[in-house]
Order: structure tokens, then C-alpha cells, then sequence
């Protein structure tokens, strides 16, 4: 008898036991998944359908815009792929397009690691064209400016590319309106001193926006 009582007394012990373990593990589980879904998990799945407003937009240089989600938990982070396109405030999402024309993604990630994305395109002096090759001397070419002008006459510097070169002429320009003149020097470049490529800054002071033009000046043959 003193037996059968001390194995059913053993037995009661060990099932209080396995009742305790799997107590502490049920809960251990709880806070587990707690933490997944306050940390953040990368391997747990998301149901938050989260969006950028707007989702895609173009800014004019130096301007700003605020960014909005929704459907997305807070707090946010914003960053911005291209600084020099422009720039985010961290927490707030507003935006300041730089002056560089270009594009940039923007990214947020709200409090569950849940993100999305915005394209910004932020756009200088756009122009009809944006290169010219020139092949005959003294010869006009005009390029018109046609989106993100102020109206303020337009100020232009113009650099060749090869900083060696032996050729020191170089295109003028003339600023009538919106249309900018692009005359060739009065003499090509020879063969042996090759196509000169000239970069030609257009700026407009009234809102700070630039465009570059592509202008080439073939050599003569020889």
C-alpha cells in the first residue's frame, strides 16, 4: 500500500510539473509574438496596406511639398535616395526638391516596418531641345526654354568640356523672351584639334532654376 501511495504521489508531481512547463512556455509564446509585432520582424507577414500621398509628383527646384501616408501606423521614417535631387525631413516628410534637376525615390517605413515609396522628379528649365551639333561657322541655332521660367531674362555661362584644349573660340548667345540663341564660332576647330563639346549653363534668376544645354562644334576636316 505505502508503495501504490508513494508512485501516485510521484506521478501527481511530475504532472504538476509538465502542467507548470507548459504554462510557462504557453506564455512565453504570448510574449514572443508580442515582440514580433512591436519590433518589426522581417519574417513575420504584413497586413497593413500602407501608401505615399502623392505617389508620384514633380516639384520645381527649391520647392517643397509634404508627404502624407495612409493606412500606415506611427511613427514614420523618411529618406530621400538622391540628396541632391532633394532633401526629407526625417519625421516629418516634407520635402525640398534641390537644384538639380532629376529624379529621387522617396521611402517610408512606419512603427511596423511596413514601407512604400514615392517617385519625385524635380525638373529644371526644360528646353524644346537639349543638344545641338553644329558643323558650319557662324551659324545660328535657337533653343526655347518651355517649362519653369519665371520671366526674369535668363542668365548663361558657357564652358568647353576638354579644359587642354588648343581651340579657345567659343558659340555666343543672345536671350530674347524664352528663345536663346546659339551662334557657332567664326571659325571650326581643326582636325587635329577635334569636335569641341561645350556644356551651356542657363540660369533663371527669379526662381533659381537651371538647365544645361549639349552644344558641339564640329571640326572642319582639316
Amino acid at each position: 500500500m505505502n508503495n501504490l501511495i508513494k508512485i501516485s504521489s510521484e506521478r501527481f508531481k511530475n504532472k504538476r510539473k509538465e502542467g507548470v512547463l507548459f504554462l510557462l512556455l504557453f506564455f512565453g509564446l504570448i510574449v514572443a509574438c508580442q515582440g514580433v509585432l512591436e519590433d518589426a520582424n522581417p519574417f513575420s507577414p504584413s497586413t497593413t496596406a500602407i501608401r505615399v500621398i502623392p505617389n508620384t509628383v514633380s516639384v520645381a527646384q527649391g520647392g517643397e511639398l509634404t508627404f502624407t501616408t495612409l493606412g500606415a501606423s506611427a511613427p514614420f521614417s523618411w529618406t530621400s535616395s538622391d540628396l541632391i535631387v532633394g532633401t526629407i525631413i526625417f519625421d516629418t516628410g516634407v520635402f525640398t526638391a534641390g537644384t538639380t534637376g532629376g529624379t529621387t525615390t522617396v521611402t517610408v517605413v512606419d512603427a511596423v516596418g511596413d514601407t512604400a515609396t514615392s517617385t519625385v522628379t524635380v525638373e529644371g528649365l526644360v528646353f524644346d531641345i537639349n543638344g545641338v551639333t553644329q558643323s558650319v561657322a557662324t551659324t545660328a541655332d535657337v533653343i526655347t526654354v518651355t517649362a519653369n521660367s519665371s520671366g526674369v531674362v535668363f542668365a548663361i555661362t558657357i564652358a568647353n568640356n576638354d579644359a587642354a584644349t588648343a581651340y579657345l573660340l567659343s558659340p555666343t548667345t543672345a536671350v530674347t523672351g524664352s528663345a536663346i540663341t546659339i551662334t557657332s564660332p567664326a571659325t571650326l576647330p581643326t582636325l587635329a584639334q577635334g569636335n569641341q563639346t561645350f556644356t551651356i549653363t542657363v540660369t533663371d534668376p527669379g526662381n533659381g532654376n537651371t538647365g544645361t544645354i549639349t552644344y558641339i562644334v564640329a571640326n572642319d576636316g582639316t
